[in-house]
Parts: C-alpha cells; sequence; structure tokens
C-alpha cells in the first residue's frame, strides 16, 4: 500500500488525467518530506482537501484514490432513456413547461420517474433547455410607440 518516493514520482510523471495527478503530486511532496501546509500552498488547495486525499491513501492506497472524482454526477447515467430525454425537450421547446417543476411534474406522470427540482434543473442544463420567459414590460410603455421605436410618442405635450 505505501509507495516509495521513486515510484510515486513515477506515476505522478506518467498520469494523464489532471485532478488524478495533483493527487499524485501531493504524495510525492509528502513523501519527500514537505509539510501539509507547504504542500497545499504549492498546489493551492484547501488543507480539509489535502487531508481527505490523505485519509483515502491511508486507508485504501492509490488504487482507490484514482477513481474518487470531486462533486458531480460521477459518471452515473441519466434515468431518462435518449427517446424521453428527445420528448422532453420537444415539450419544452413547444412551451408546455412554464416552470422547472411544471417539467418533474410531467416527467413523473409521463415516464414514472421522480426528479427532484435540483435533479430537472441539471438535467435542463445538460439538455440545452433554456427557460423562455417573456421580458418584463413596464406599466406605462406605450405598445405603439415600441411598434414605431420612437420615445415618448404616446405622450401628449
Amino acid at each position: 500500500m505505501a509507495r516509495g518516493e521513486k515510484e510515486l514520482l513515477e506515476l505522478y510523471k506518467k498520469e494523464q488525467d489532471v485532478e488524478i495527478r495533483s493527487r499524485l503530486h501531493a504524495f510525492w511532496l509528502l513523501r519527500k518530506g514537505y509539510s501539509v501546509a507547504e504542500v497545499k500552498k504549492v498546489l493551492g488547495i484547501h488543507e480539509r482537501t489535502l487531508r481527505r486525499w490523505i485519509a483515502w491513501y491511508r486507508a485504501w492506497g492509490i488504487e482507490e484514490v484514482r477513481p474518487r472524482k470531486k462533486g458531480g454526477r460521477q459518471g452515473r447515467e441519466c434515468w431518462l432513456s435518449a427517446e424521453q430525454k428527445e420528448q422532453l425537450k420537444a415539450k419544452a421547446a413547444e412551451g408546455v413547461f412554464k416552470t422547472i417543476q411544471d417539467a418533474v411534474k410531467w416527467v413523473a406522470k409521463e415516464f414514472k420517474v421522480k426528479y427532484s427540482y435540483w435533479g430537472m434543473g441539471s438535467l435542463f442544463v445538460r439538455l440545452g433547455i433554456k427557460k423562455k420567459v417573456p421580458r418584463p414590460k413596464a406599466e406605462k410603455a406605450c405598445a405603439e410607440a415600441q411598434k414605431e421605436g420612437k420615445k415618448g410618442a404616446c405622450f401628449s405635450s
């Protein structure tokens, strides 16, 4: 489990994934004798992050540190099929959904798949669906003047 300085250096040099490379760099620097404070400064990371990496390394070794990804979905498959996603996009393009919550309810009813508000929002981002909200209009706006493109045309002097 514990790796030598030279072995960590070789792993660090060969690593292509930037996220894992940073971790290997940290382990190599620690093995060389740098302190946690020095390593976090060199790598520009928070101490808590570095200590989490160290805990993973001590508990499971490099093999278990590699697959751990930072935040996000971590490669989980979408709950909707490609066809269902296309149907969702089509309904959104038609303007069926006024809110994300409307889409959550529609997906639950149509596909029997439960999404949270935030999960549906994330899916909208991944599918490139944007909220279509009309621009607000001033109460005193004059529609005739806006059509003509003139300022103050509705006001009488």
